[in-house]
């Protein structure tokens, strides 16, 4: 019972600093319009795992990974990733022709959704343990990752800032495409950094539901 008291403030801890961040993000961002876009997603999933969190919670391990992925979304948000200093920076070292924090922002978009499908789906008993479920986890990510960028290529075309804004922003013909790829190599990163451990957190999560 402690243990789960003692999850429940870390989790609440995560969700206010959290709030710290994205009151950090807003400040001085460099546009408006891109803000809103790219914090809504963030708003929108964390509503939801709040408004599920006595029906489904999820292994404390998804929500810290959760809680980082959104502040490094809320850092992107807040310089359109395409300005990040410290990656500025990194490029100007090694005289990259552009900043590629949003690699690193994909690369995370396939190896914490990965942990969240898979723990949900196995949980619900919708998947079982086999090896192969990891295929179609992979999948869902890949899918997850393709339906992003079609609703960029969506908000670009609506905004009428098409290939100036959203897309091929920093001059990168084949941006959708490594995008993806990105994310696909986060998920079987995450599969083999953490499936086993996760694997154990969602069996000792089952035994006590």
């Amino acid at each position: 019972m402690n243990i789960k008291i003692s999850e429940q403030k870390l989790h609440l801890i995560l969700l206010i600093i959290g709030l710290v961040v994205l009151v950090w993000s807003y400040i001085d961002h460099r546009l408006m319009f891109g803000w809103i876009l790219l914090i809504t997603p963030i708003i929108m999933v964390t509503a939801l795992f709040m408004l599920t969190y006595k029906k489904f919670t999820f292994t404390t391990l998804v929500y810290v990974l959760g809680f980082l992925y959104a502040c490094l979304l809320m850092v992107g948000a807040k310089y359109t990733y395409t300005y990040v200093p410290l990656f500025d920076y990194i490029s100007d070292i090694f005289g990259w022709s552009r900043n590629y924090y949003d690699r690193v922002a994909h690369f995370a978009q396939g190896f914490v959704p990965f942990l969240v499908f898979r723990e949900y789906l196995l949980r619900k008993g919708i998947l079982n343990k086999g090896k192969l479920n990891n295929l179609v986890i992979l999948a869902m990510v890949l899918g997850f990752s393709a339906t992003w960028e079609l609703l960029e290529y969506t908000t670009s075309e609506l905004s009428g800032m098409s290939q100036s804004f959203v897309l091929d922003m920093q001059g990168d013909i084949w941006d959708t495409q490594l995008d993806m790829l990105s994310a696909l190599i986060g998920a079987i990163t995450s599969s083999i950094l953490l499936g086993k451990y996760h694997m154990q957190l969602i069996m000792k999560k089952m035994s006590n539901e």
